[in-house]
């Protein structure tokens, strides 16, 4: 009866952590790349709604403020399914992270790779290199650093340093290498940035988008499998006596 019910609790365990993986994956996928995209169309359509006569720095940012309140909304219930899911206690601390982790990092990889692109392609500068090389060199390592430190702040987010480096590199990595795949495949299908009809064909926001849910689904599901793994270990300490102090509200001071 021992064994039966111990490879019974296994097989559970076993269940239980696919279910994991498979949703980190996907609740990083939903909440922060479809997220981006409703965030981006719904500031189109205020742009597009404004009168005429508006200036265009003025239609800019009327046009970011949906983009940004849409972002900071996603990547805090992003943080917060995170620690959900995973079991950590660090759920508004995660919420936080996911908020000051992501948004940012959206909008500092997207100016620096505006301005490498204007520099590389449309001045010249550097290697002459084809467009579609140029693009996977600047929009690789950005999902690797996209990905890496979203990680990294829910690794700080749960107290610990070790952690936060392991997810920056491998849910980086993870991020990085599922975006190349994606982008080296499509290329192979014809999808080549910079081709001949290439701008009729949206080539470049389509391999973006593929190559983003890739790298979101793939870094999601090694972020899932590592913090879960880390909440895991800490749980002995506890039923070993070992007490740990209660998440307080960031403004409050009070036990959450």
């Amino acid at each position: 009866m021992s064994e039966s019910a111990s490879s019974s609790s296994d097989l559970s365990a076993q269940k239980a952590g696919r279910g994991i993986v498979w949703r980190g994956g996907l609740y990083t996928a939903l909440f922060l790349v479809v997220g981006l995209v409703i965030g981006f169309f719904a500031g189109a359509g205020l742009e597009g709604s404004l009168p005429r006569h508006t200036p265009a720095t003025t239609r800019q940012v009327l046009a970011a403020v949906p983009v940004l309140l849409i972002l900071v909304a996603a990547s805090a219930l992003w943080g917060r399914q995170m620690a959900r899911l995973t079991g950590s206690a660090a759920t508004r601390r995660m919420a936080w992270a996911g908020v000051l982790s992501y948004a940012p990092a959206v909008i500092l990889v997207g100016f620096g790779l505006t301005l490498l692109e204007v520099a590389l392609v449309e001045e010249g500068r550097g290697p002459d290199w084809p467009i579609h090389v140029v693009y996977t060199l600047l929009f690789t390592p950005a999902a690797f650093l996209i990905a890496g430190l979203g990680g990294l702040a829910l690794g700080l987010a749960n107290r610990s340093g070790r952690l936060a480096g392991r997810l920056f590199l491998f849910v980086g990595l993870a991020g990085g290498l599922a975006f190349l795949a994606v982008d080296l495949v499509m290329d192979a299908l014809g999808w080549r940035v910079g081709a001949p009809g290439a701008v009729a064909r949206v080539t470049m926001l389509t391999v973006t988008l593929v190559g983003d849910l890739a790298a979101a689904l793939v870094s999601g599901t090694v972020l899932a499998t590592l913090l879960s793994r880390h909440v895991r270990q800490g749980q002995p300490q506890i039923e070993r006596g070992v007490t740990t102090q209660p998440e307080t509200r960031f403004f409050s001071g009070q036990p959450s």
